[in-house]
């Protein structure tokens, strides 16, 4: 178990964001990446195509029990690794609003299913896409 030190430093430290490699160049991806997270319900925040970045919220979810309200936002960019392939790292942030002391608080992730879940639509977004493009030239 990390001693309190070691839990404090580690609340400060930056997180790393994660990273995946995908088949398509930055714009086709860039593209994907904002309809993988329309279908995951998350509200586009930003898109910025000259630096190919979106920004993304998912809805405010409210717990009376605890008493305060916790939304995650994502931050998507996107960046060619070679002529056919893009590569995608997500930041991940936690924000958390309470009404007892501290009142508002912003954490960044290092661990979410969400990663994985939202990693797993953009290549289906992606196979979609091919898909539908090979059949354009059929």
């Amino acid at each position: 178990m990390p001693s309190m030190k070691e839990r404090v430093q580690d609340r400060f430290a930056a997180v790393n964001p994660k990273v995946s490699v995908y088949e398509g160049d930055p714009r086709t991806v860039y593209v994907a990446a904002q309809v993988a997270f329309k279908r995951l319900d998350y509200n586009l925040l930003r898109t910025n195509l000259g630096n190919l970045r979106v920004e993304a919220a998912s809805r405010i979810n409210s717990s009376v029990a605890f008493r305060d309200s916790r939304q995650l936002v994502a931050l998507v960019e996107i960046r060619a690794v070679s002529p056919t392939q893009s590569e995608v790292t997500m930041h991940l942030k936690q924000l958390v609003e309470g009404e007892g002391p501290g009142g508002a608080s912003e954490q960044g992730l290092r661990e979410h299913g969400f990663f994985d879940t939202y990693f797993s639509v953009l290549q289906q977004v992606l196979a979609e896409q091919s898909t539908e493009a090979a059949a354009k030239k059929n």
